[in-house]
C-alpha cells in the first residue's frame, strides 16, 4: 500500500477507497496522547486543564474532585478521560474544560498541563496551547529548556510524604497547584474531601493540608488563567456522566428489571442500578455472561416488565441471536451499547463509533430493531426514555449507542423534570376474548396486542420460528412475507417522527455536517465559529439511525455545496449508510479511529481543507 506522512511520526498506511466509490479521508495521525490538530479555539473565559500520569497515582480521582468542585461553584464543565486496560499501571490522562458559559466539547489546546511523571510529559507535551503552563513533579519529571519559562516544579511526591507519610496525597498537592493557577476557591474541594473521608480519622485533614501546600507551590502563577465567577449558580444544574444519565433516565421511564454482565465502558450502569433500582421496587441481576443477560431480559419483558441490559461491542456480538429472537417474537427489550475501540477486545478504555453496522444489521436474517444515538450527556437521559417508549409501543428490540467518551465523561446539565416526560406503555391483550386473540394479528399499524402471563385469555407461544397470526409454526411463502412485512413495516413511521439534533442553518448553502452521537458537541461549536466567519453552515444529527430518516437528511443538504460526515471509526459507516439510504452521491467522509474524540478545532480544519482530487 502507498503511504502518506503522519503529522508527527512515521508514515501510516493510506486508507483504501471503498468498493462503493466512497473515498474516506482520515485526519493526520500522531502518536498517542499528543495534539492531533493545529489551530486554537476557546470559548470566552474557558480553561482547559489536562492531568497525566501513571494509573494508580490518583490522576482520575484528582480530575473528578476538581470537576465536581467546579460544578458546585456554578461553572459549566466537560471532561474526557483515557486510561489503560490493565488494572494497575500504564499511562492515564484526565482533561476537563471549565467556563461560566455552556460549553460543548472538552477542548483541544491545553492551558494547564500537569505531569505526574516523565512519561506524562513525553506523551502530552504537544497538547499544550501556545501559552500553556506546565506544572510538573520536581523529582520525577525533566522539562526541556525551551519550556522552562512557562513551567513550574511542584514537590508532589515530597510534600505528600511530608504531610501524609506516603505519596497517596500526591494528587491533592497537584489539585492545590491547579487551583492557584486558575484562581479557584478551594472551599468546594475541602467540602468534598471532608465528606469522602469523614469515616477515616486524619485522612481528610492530611488531604486538605496537601491541597494548601500545593497551592503555595504555584503561588507565583496565581491567576494566570483566572476564571470569572458565575453571576448566578442555577439550582436546577447537576454534574452527571453519560452512563449515570442513562441509568437515571431508565428509572424515569419505568424500568423494573435490569440484567447485565460487567464490561468496560458500560459497567457503571450495572453498578448504579444495582444500588438504586431496588429502592424503587425493581430488580437488578448480574448474570454469568452477556447471552444470559439478554435472555433474562427477554424473559422478564415477556412477563410484562420494562427490561434492559447494557454492554459494549463484544457483548452485542454475543447477543445477536437473541436480538433476532426478540425481533421475531416481538418482545420489547432495551440494550445499551457503550462502544469502545475494536475489533475483538480492541481498545477497551478508548472511544470509537464502530458498532453502527452491527447495531443496524447484526443478527441472522433481517430482524427488526430501532437504533438510537444520543448526542450529549443530557440527551442520554431523554434517549433512554425514547428507547423504552419505542420498545413498548412497537414491541421491538431497541439498541442505544453511546461510546466511551460520552459514557464516562462528566458534564453539567439541567436537571430533567420527570413530570414532563411522555411514558408509553405496551398494548396488551386485556379484554380480548380467547377465541379472538391472535398474538401476531395483522393490524393497520403492524402492532398486535401482547398477552401477558395471568391475563385472562392472553395465552400464546412466543416462538422464534416463523409463525402465523396465532403463533402457530408456519412456513409458507405467504406467511413469511406477511410477517416480515408486518415486523419491519411497523417501524416506518419512526423515520418521519423521530427526534433530531440540529444547529445552525436549516438548509445550509456552504457546508452541511451530518453525524451521529458524541461528535455533535464539537461540530456544534465549530458551526458557531464558522458562521462567525460568514459561512452558511449547519449540522443535522439523527437521533434514530434505524430506521434512517432519509428524506429529512436529503432536505437538509439540498442546497449545500459541501457535505461533511465526521465519525470515529475507520470505514465511514455513517457515510456509507447515508449513500445507501438516500440519493446523496457527493459527500466527504472523514473517519478517524485513534481512540480519541474529535475536537471543534479538528472540525474547523476539515471545513478549511479542500477536497482531495
Amino acid at each position: 500500500m502507498a503511504s502518506i506522512p503522519a503529522a508527527n511520526g512515521p508514515a501510516r498506511p493510506r486508507c483504501p477507497e471503498s468498493s462503493r466509490g466512497l473515498p474516506i479521508r482520515h485526519p493526520g495521525d500522531a502518536r498517542p496522547g499528543c495534539n492531533l490538530y493545529g489551530g486554537t479555539l476557546s470559548a470566552r473565559n474557558s480553561v482547559v486543564v489536562r492531568l497525566a500520569g501513571e494509573s494508580g497515582e490518583g490522576v482520575i480521582s484528582c480530575g473528578d474532585i476538581l470537576t465536581q468542585a467546579a460544578a458546585r461553584g456554578g461553572y459549566y464543565t466537560q471532561t474526557f478521560r483515557t486510561f489503560p486496560a490493565e488494572i494497575k499501571g500504564g499511562p492515564c490522562m484526565y482533561q476537563f474544560r471549565l467556563s461560566d458559559e455552556p460549553i460543548w466539547s472538552h477542548g483541544q489546546d491545553v492551558d494547564l498541563l500537569v505531569c505526574f511523571n516523565q512519561e506524562a510529559w513525553d506523551l502530552n507535551w504537544d497538547s499544550l496551547g501556545p501559552e500553556g503552563v506546565i506544572l510538573y513533579d520536581s523529582v520525577e519529571v525533566t522539562i526541556p529548556d525551551e519550556y522552562l519559562d512557562r513551567a513550574r516544579p511542584v514537590r508532589m511526591d515530597e510534600l505528600a510524604k511530608e504531610i501524609g507519610g506516603s505519596t497517596r496525597a500526591k494528587n491533592m498537592v497537584a489539585a492545590g497547584a491547579i487551583t492557584a493557577v486558575i484562581d479557584f476557591d478551594t472551599t468546594p474541594i475541602e467540602e468534598l474531601v471532608l465528606r469522602r473521608y469523614a469515616h477515616k480519622e486524619g485522612v481528610a485533614d492530611a488531604n486538605i493540608a496537601a491541597l494548601h501546600a500545593g497551592a503555595e507551590e504555584s503561588a507565583d502563577l496565581k491567576g494566570r488563567y483566572p476564571l470569572v465567577p458565575p453571576v448566578e449558580v442555577e439550582e436546577d444544574r447537576m454534574l452527571i456522566s453519560g452512563n449515570q444519565a442513562i441509568a437515571v433516565g431508565a428509572v424515569a421511564a419505568g424500568v423494573n428489571y435490569f440484567a447485565g454482565y460487567p464490561i468496560t465502558p458500560a459497567s457503571d450502569i450495572l453498578e448504579w442500578l444495582s444500588v438504586r433500582l431496588p429502592q424503587v421496587g425493581g430488580l437488578t441481576i448480574q448474570c454469568e455472561d452477556e447471552i444470559a443477560s439478554l435472555a433474562s431480559v427477554v424473559g422478564a419483558s415477556y412477563t410484562g416488565a420494562k427490561a434492559m441490559t447494557a454492554t459494549s461491542g463484544p457483548g452485542i456480538s454475543l447477543m445477536n441471536e437473541l436480538i433476532g429472537y426478540a425481533g421475531t417474537a416481538e418482545i420489547p427489550v432495551v440494550i445499551v451499547d457503550a462502544q469502545r475501540g475494536g475489533p475483538s477486545t480492541g481498545l477497551p478504555t478508548k472511544t470509537e463509533q464502530s458498532d453502527l453496522n452491527q447495531a443496524l444489521y447484526g443478527s441472522h436474517g433481517e430482524a427488526p430493531r430501532v437504533v438510537i444515538a444520543p448526542v450529549s450527556v443530557e440527551d442520554c437521559f431523554y434517549s433512554i426514555v425514547d428507547a423504552f417508549n419505542y420498545a413498548e409501543e412497537f414491541q421491538v428490540p431497541v439498541l442505544l449507542l453511546t461510546d466511551q467518551g460520552l459514557a464516562t465523561r462528566l458534564e453539567v446539565i439541567h436537571r430533567p423534570d420527570p413530570e414532563k416526560l411522555n411514558i408509553v406503555q405496551r398494548k396488551t391483550s386485556a379484554g380480548i376474548a380467547r377465541e379472538d386473540y391472535k398474538r401476531y394479528e395483522y393490524t393497520e399499524s403492524g402492532v398486535s396486542p401482547m398477552g401477558l402471563p395471568g391475563e385472562p385469555n392472553g395465552m400464546y407461544v412466543a416462538t422464534g420460528i416463523e409463525h402465523d397470526e396465532y403463533g402457530h409454526p408456519g412456513y409458507t411463502p405467504e406467511i413469511h412475507l406477511g410477517m416480515q412485512t408486518k415486523r419491519l413495516g411497523k417501524l416506518e413511521p419512526i423515520r418521519e417522527t423521530s427526534r433530531v439534533a440540529t444547529h445552525g442553518e436549516a438548509q445550509p448553502e456552504d457546508i452541511a455536517f451530518i453525524g451521529f452521537g458524541s461528535t455533535f458537541g464539537p461540530v456544534r461549536e465549530a458551526v458557531d465559529r464558522l458562521a462567525e466567519q460568514g459561512l452558511s453552515v449547519g449540522a443535522f444529527y439523527p437521533r434514530v439511525l434505524g430506521p434512517f430518516p432519509a428524506s429529512r437528511v436529503e432536505t437538509f443538504v439540498a442546497n449545500a455545496k459541501r457535505i461533511i460526515v465526521p465519525e470515529v471509526n475507520y470505514t465511514g459507516q455513517l457515510a456509507r449508510l447515508i449513500k445507501a439510504e438516500t440519493n446523496i452521491n457527493e459527500l466527504e467522509s472523514v473517519a478517524k479511529c485513534d481512540g480519541l474524540p474529535f475536537t471543534a478545532e479538528a472540525i474547523i480544519d476539515l471545513a478549511a481543507q479542500e477536497v482531495a482530487a
